[in-house]
């Protein structure tokens, strides 16, 4: 202990000298820690009328958005291989109430295309879905394509997803099909031939998003039994006081719809409701088409916190991890202790959870492990000796091969010692008391600016503790006690 005091006295000898530096350090280190995981690629776009050989060479133009080099038309794709999304429109619409989503997809690495057919009052279901499967095998073809800008740019990872119309042909073009990594629907219609049967068809991870206020496809006949037939894995979050044409940018036709049957609108606004859908769509995409399981722990993280916030309801029928973990949260049910409490959804080859915890966010260690029941299950772990100040704790989730993920940081603020600082003997004396027990390793006392000015080895000396100060000058002082695990901190005041 003796050491680590050591350590820190030599750290706080350079604080007037260094102390802007310090502080440029500290701020950098606070942007890199809450900053995002990579930055946003820049959009390029694309408008391409491909020829579908199998049907008489049909034309089906697409709107692309993709990861690119710059900002623009035409631009290069960026370095790397991405997944790939094919977004449905719905009935009468087009591509332009879907380019948000291009947009919002393209910057997080994945090649978004958006066919631009079947946009008239008399649709062929069968012929739209067909476009959105041709785009999945066309688009995997073009990266062994010399002359595609797509070449050597394109991962064979498809999600198709689509909206009203377009959902329901979803299913028409995810059954049977190999190609398809997982699917996504707003707002899903029942379409002919029926999407409900072939939902059962669908054999990749699907997400099903309603609305409960949608008049136009109501979910108790379209959303519902879609989701009802899918087999596992799949999930269904309504957004409450969801309406139908949200799901995308305004578009007047579906606006006129709407109104028919709910004049006044959907009580949820526009923006809130594709807001939401969004935090759950990327990391839905993330896990299932880049194998990142880090995203499938946000996606339940998020279920459970907007489904205890009243803003969505549903069910989650697959972990997006072998670990799918519902809830994570902290307590002090005793003076003195925190306690961590989990649940879990459901566990496949789950092994067991280290529990780490951190005096500052970014460095862990463990402080315990509490081995998996391979069930939904509740769990808990108590700290019987947390840190003085904001303790940070994370459940690291292990699976039986050893691939682990971590749950999202808590932070919980451990009870102050009751510590007690005074001066005797006219300021030449300092006394400490506390109302418990504990080892005092060394005392520092650092001045108003923060520098050190006196330091004394205790070598675990308990309280009352008396000690002889040498002068000081009157002013604001802090003196530090290091005890076995943490630093008490107490204002003096010499006079």
């Amino acid at each position: 202990m003796g050491i680590s005091c050591i350590l820190l006295l030599r750290a706080a000898a350079a604080c007037c000298q260094a102390r802007g530096a310090a502080v440029s350090a500290l701020f950098l280190a606070l942007l890199a820690a809450f900053s995002v995981q990579g930055q946003p690629f820049p959009i390029g776009t694309r408008v391409i009328t491909y020829q579908d050989p199998a049907r008489n060479n049909r034309n089906i133009q697409t709107y692309l958005y993709y990861p690119a080099t710059s900002a623009g038309a035409n631009q290069p794709v960026a370095n790397g291989q991405f997944p790939v999304v094919v977004i449905g429109h719905g009935f009468t619409m087009n591509y332009v109430p879907y380019v948000f989503w291009g947009n919002a997809l393209a910057e997080a690495g994945y090649i978004v295309a958006i066919p631009n057919t079947e946009t008239g009052f008399s649709p062929s279901h069968s012929a739209f879905a067909a476009d959105m499967a041709f785009l999945v095998a066309k688009l995997y073809s073009e990266n062994n394509n010399s002359n595609s800008p797509f070449y050597q740019h394109v991962q064979s990872d498809a999600c198709i997803m689509g909206h009203s119309m377009g959902g329901g042909c979803t299913y028409l073009a995810a059954q049977n099909n190999a190609n398809v990594s997982a699917t996504i629907t707003f707002a899903a219609a029942e379409t002919n031939p029926s999407a409900i049967a072939a939902a059962a068809n669908v054999a990749c991870p699907s997400l099903v998003f309603s609305g409960s206020a949608d008049c136009v496809t109501p979910p108790a006949q379209h959303q519902i039994p879609i989701y009802n037939a899918l087999p596992d894995c799949k999930a269904y979050i309504s957004l409450v006081g969801g309406g139908h044409c949200n799901f995308a940018n305004f578009n007047f036709n579906c606006w006129l719809g709407e109104s028919t049957c709910n004049p006044s609108g959907p009580p949820m606004p526009a923006d809130t409701q594709r807001a939401i859908t969004l935090l759950f769509v990327r990391p839905w995409l993330d896990r299932f088409l880049k194998t990142d399981y880090s995203a499938g722990l946000l996606f339940t993280t998020r279920f459970a916190q907007y489904e205890s916030a009243g803003k969505i309801t549903g069910s989650i029928a697959c972990a997006p991890l072998p670990i799918e973990l519902i809830s994570f949260r902290l307590r002090k049910p005793r003076s003195g202790i925190i306690r961590l409490e989990w649940r879990t959804g459901s566990e496949r080859d789950a092994d067991h959870f280290v529990v780490e915890r951190s005096a500052d966010g970014r460095q862990f260690e463990s402080i315990g492990v509490v081995r998996a029941n391979n069930a939904p299950s509740e769990y808990a772990f108590e700290d019987n000796r947390p840190l003085v100040g904001d303790n940070f704790y994370r459940l690291k989730l292990v699976d039986w091969n050893g691939q682990n993920t971590y749950s999202p940081v808590a932070r919980e603020r451990a009870e102050v010692r009751p510590w007690r600082a005074s001066l005797m003997a006219g300021g030449r004396a300092l006394l400490l008391q506390a109302d418990e027990s504990a080892e005092v390793e060394c005392l520092t006392l650092y001045d108003a600016a923060g520098c050190l000015v006196w330091r004394h080895f205790l070598y675990g000396q308990s309280p009352p503790i008396r000690i002889d100060l040498p002068a000081l000058t009157p002013g604001f002082y802090r003196v530090d006690m290091r005890l076995d695990r943490s630093v008490v901190s107490l204002p003096v005041v010499v006079p």
